[in-house]
């Protein structure tokens, strides 16, 4: 294990069984081959060795491995009860699903044999996915770009998956796109506790996601809109480079606006696609400036000199230089003025709602700037936005070690 990283962190059991159940009691894993790739344990009384023959592409295969690689099935029926519920075992993973192998319909279950801890075994980067019907596991996240490559190939190819990822993932540019893409969307649980090699539940809050491409929209329940735009314009700033209006939680989504609306990206935990069109990350060099809505401000002649001095939120204010302020072809800034740049609100996403009622007004963009203009005709823009947006809340930071706001 590399110093300074630490990914050896076990799934309680009953993580797993929050999640797994709704998959499992759908019909999700009948007659299907579950592998799970990064789950090694060497204390289960019921495994055994089996080579198979793999064709791997020249250049993929660890040095001294040829076309046959190892891997462990899990045959429960070889032992008898007593023998099954009084062997020791580490990995829940293997526990829930081989106790529920008859009820799921299950047709078998293989494990990768690679222990992190001693570096032994078969690494997930290396193991013949296209091999099995399911893949399910808690990857190391110090390596989810590698993962996530791999995993949405065998998605490509047909293949079904769950797994476990760090909550920061919900504002990675680098595994947004697949958000988009509908490679991957959220399961229906959000651990935060994990446990160590002995079953103790480690001191530290770790918030998580369950990933999959399986349907989840069964079960998810789609969000109740009960806030109109219309009756509280004040309330939905604009933003200044792009057509969009900031909600400031996921509470405060308009039932009767029908652009774009910027939410918390934590969003992505509870968005049901049959309900909201995800348009974009509000962050990103790559994201932002290339959906269409963006406003390309440097083209006007803006600059990012110009946003340290001219904002009206006051940031960046003490910065004698442009060190630290954001170029708006990167972040969101939200507007008061119409004129200049307010501040930048905290991890964005961008949707847009697609239950459209037909005997229903709708409002968008250009009705905020329409309103907003009247109102600031002969009104201090203090005095024409409720007074709860400006309060001072960036400058909190979250230690997400402890889960404590300083």
């Amino acid at each position: 294990m590399k110093k300074g990283i630490n990914d050896e962190f076990y799934t309680p059991a009953q993580t797993i069984i929050n999640e797994l159940k709704w998959y499992g009691y759908d019909g999700y894993f009948k007659d299907k081959t579950i592998y799970l790739p990064c789950d090694y344990d060497a204390t289960l009384p019921y495994i055994k060795k089996e080579i198979k023959k793999v064709e791997l592409p020249n250049g993929q295969l660890k040095i001294g491995m040829d076309d046959e690689v190892t891997i462990y099935k899990v045959v429960p029926e070889l032992f008898t009860d007593e023998e099954r519920d009084n062997g020791p075992r580490n990995c829940q993973f293997v526990a829930y699903l081989t106790e529920h192998k008859e009820d799921f319909g299950i047709k078998d279950i293989y494990i990768s044999g690679f222990d992190a801890l001693t570096n032994e075994g078969m690494r997930f980067q290396d193991a013949p996915f296209d091999m099995f019907d399911v893949i399910i596991t808690n990857p190391p996240f110090s390596q989810m770009e590698e993962w996530i490559e791999k995993i949405v190939k065998f998605g490509e190819q047909g293949g079904l998956f769950i797994f476990l990822a760090p909550l920061s993932i919900l504002t990675n540019t680098f595994s947004f796109p697949y958000f988009k893409n509908k490679s991957f969307w959220c399961g229906y649980t959000e651990p935060s506790k994990y446990e160590d090699k002995d079953g103790n539940i480690i001191n530290s809050y770790l918030p998580s996601v369950w990933l999959t491409n399986l349907d989840v929209n069964k079960h998810k329940p789609k969000r109740t809109l009960s806030k109109s735009w219309k009756d509280h314009p004040d309330e939905f700033l604009p933003y200044w480079n792009f057509e969009a209006i900031n909600a400031v939680s996921i509470n405060d989504i308009p039932y009767d606006y029908s652009g774009i609306i910027a939410v918390p990206a934590t969003f992505l935990k509870d968005l049901h696609s049959e309900q909201f069109e995800l348009i974009g990350l509000g962050q990103g060099a790559d994201q932002l400036s290339n959906i269409e809505g963006f406003i390309d401000k440097e083209k006007e002649g803006y600059t990012t000199d110009m946003i340290r001095t001219n904002n009206t939120g006051g940031i960046y204010s003490k910065n004698k230089t442009t060190a630290g302020v954001a170029s708006s072809k990167i972040v969101l800034y939200t507007t008061v003025d119409l004129k200049n740049p307010h501040k930048a609100p905290f991890c964005k996403i961008l949707i847009r709602n697609k239950e459209i009622l037909k005997n229903r007004k709708y409002y968008d963009y250009n009705d905020v700037i329409t309103w907003a203009k009247e109102e600031l005709k002969d009104k201090p823009y203090m005095d024409v936005w409720n007074r709860k947006l400006f309060k001072n809340t960036s400058n909190k930071k979250v230690k997400h070690g402890k889960g404590k706001v300083n």
